[in-house]
């Protein structure tokens, strides 16, 4: 029974490790992978060439004490499956390299069985494994040395990141030319009571909040209307949140009822509320419900009518 594994450091360097113990002693096979040429899924691979090599090269002695099969334990479900098959895909050269090696063997009556094994678990042989493959990494004590190559499990994680890199450059290029703005008071907590609305009236909300909603100032700003006096009482006073908060006669009685509300809450008197900015109106979460009440009563942060 052999048992393999793969490991890969931080710099790139990568090795591989076979080990099989007979009797107190253990036998290893440790091969060093080179620097940033390979991943860990190659390593494990190459772990399972390693003890198949071993295997070939002591065919005979396995005849003469009549061992019929010949068990691999891999802690990589990934490699099992692609020694399985023979089709393209990443680590096909070392697959096909191991299903040479399980042929060669069955054609002197040894069977070959791959198994897989949990990984980081308490198997002995399994942690021995791991260990003789950090040496080979390391160029420990190495026993083979594997020609350089560049794989395509590697070339694949390198046109990954190459692309994640060129869109990370491309957003921070296009997207820090664009203005920005950030919500007045508790910008980045939840409040309850929008988050739970429906989304209509959390969306008129957050434009009041955010200095965007569709008042006839903004939208006289942005070009949408050739003037910005209010739509709702027809008279010549620009329409912006102070003006519907407070003086728009659509609205009145809905504007003494939250004002009457918000001073209940916060205890403020006729005064305060009198004076307070509508701004920092949504900046006072105590505030939330009486501003939602007066959103779901009236039309306003809505558009005008068509």
């Amino acid at each position: 029974m052999w048992w393999t594994d793969g490991s890969r450091s931080d710099d790139g360097r990568v090795g591989a490790a076979a080990v099989c113990k007979h009797g107190n002693e253990w036998s290893p096979r440790r091969s060093f992978l080179c620097t940033g040429w390979m991943k860990v899924f190659d390593a494990e691979l190459s772990a399972i060439g390693l003890a198949l090599d071993v295997a070939i090269k002591q065919r005979e002695t396995l005849q003469v004490h009549g061992v019929k099969t010949v068990a691999v334990f891999s802690d990589s479900q990934a490699t099992i499956r692609q020694v399985e098959h023979m089709e393209p895909g990443p680590g096909q050269r070392l697959a096909r390299r191991i299903n040479r090696r399980a042929r060669s063997l069955l054609a002197q009556s040894i069977a070959t069985e791959i198994h897989w094994v949990t990984g980081y678990s308490s198997i002995p042989r399994n942690k021995e494994a791991d260990r003789h493959a950090n040496l080979a990494r390391d160029v420990s004590a190495i026993t083979v040395i594997e020609r350089h190559y560049t794989s395509t499990s590697n070339r694949a994680r390198r046109i990954s990141e190459g692309r994640s890199a060129a869109n990370a450059e491309w957003e921070a290029d296009k997207c820090s030319k664009h203005f920005s703005y950030r919500l007045k008071g508790k910008a980045g907590t939840k409040r309850p009571i929008p988050m739970t609305s429906v989304k209509p009236l959390a969306a008129r909300f957050y434009r009041l909040k955010s200095g965007h909603a569709p008042t006839g100032v903004y939208l006289k700003q942005c070009g949408h209307r050739d003037d910005d006096k209010c739509w709702w009482c027809g008279g010549t006073v620009a329409q912006m949140p102070e003006h519907l908060f407070r003086h728009c006669s659509r609205w009145n009685d809905q504007q003494k009822t939250l004002w009457k509300t918000v001073g209940e809450t916060t205890g403020w008197k006729a005064g305060r509320c009198r004076h307070v900015q509508i701004s920092e109106l949504f900046t006072i979460e105590e505030c939330d419900q009486a501003v939602m009440d007066f959103l779901a009563a009236t039309e306003v942060g809505k558009f005008p009518p068509k």
